[in-house]
């Protein structure tokens, strides 16, 4: 799709609604509209153009959680804030976070990467949960060593149920 698909579309729908009609179905503000139609928006058009190429185009992707969504459903996902409101939320959450191929987050708002599928063959990576830890704690020596002790327990946790199902297996 190139930059004058999504900008015919953008005026086209004006020409149907009004700017602020638009604005408000893109989830952005009139004036971006307005700028971005006259060319005088002094930001990245990225954004926009994700959310017009979802919301009228119909442009989508895979996302590893929820399947085929529009992109500017996928781009809303990834700015949402963490809540524990329900499990898929918080799989999209971790999975926006984790390394998706769509994300467009910065490393400093990732994660350590996940297998959402819950893959019992994915192996522990000792360098990947240390980084993770280290990002999460923001250089915060106290918060790093809480971190830590709780990745720790969890690994606890795990190897103590490992060790508890080869023990009952043999009998």
């Amino acid at each position: 799709m190139n930059d004058f698909d999504w900008m015919a579309e953008l005026n086209h729908q004006i020409k149907l609604k009004t700017q602020r009609k638009v604005a408000a179905e893109l989830g952005v503000s009139a004036t971006m509209v307005n700028q971005v139609v006259n060319g005088t928006y002094p930001g990245s058009l990225d954004t926009i153009r994700i959310k017009v190429e979802g919301r009228y185009l119909n442009s989508c992707v895979n996302c590893p959680v929820l399947g085929d969504i529009p992109v500017n459903e996928c781009l809303e996902n990834q700015q949402r804030p963490f809540s524990a409101s329900n499990p898929q939320r918080v799989k999209v959450f971790r999975a926006c976070r984790a390394g998706c191929p769509n994300s467009k987050l910065d490393n400093t708002a990732r994660t350590q990467r996940i297998s959402v599928a819950g893959d019992a063959e994915e192996r522990y990576s000792l360098d990947d949960q240390l980084e993770y830890c280290r990002r999460m704690a923001g250089g915060d020596p106290l918060k790093e060593v809480e971190l830590l002790r709780r990745e720790l327990s969890k690994l606890a946790n795990r190897f103590n149920a490992h060790q508890w199902e080869l023990r009952h297996k043999k009998r």
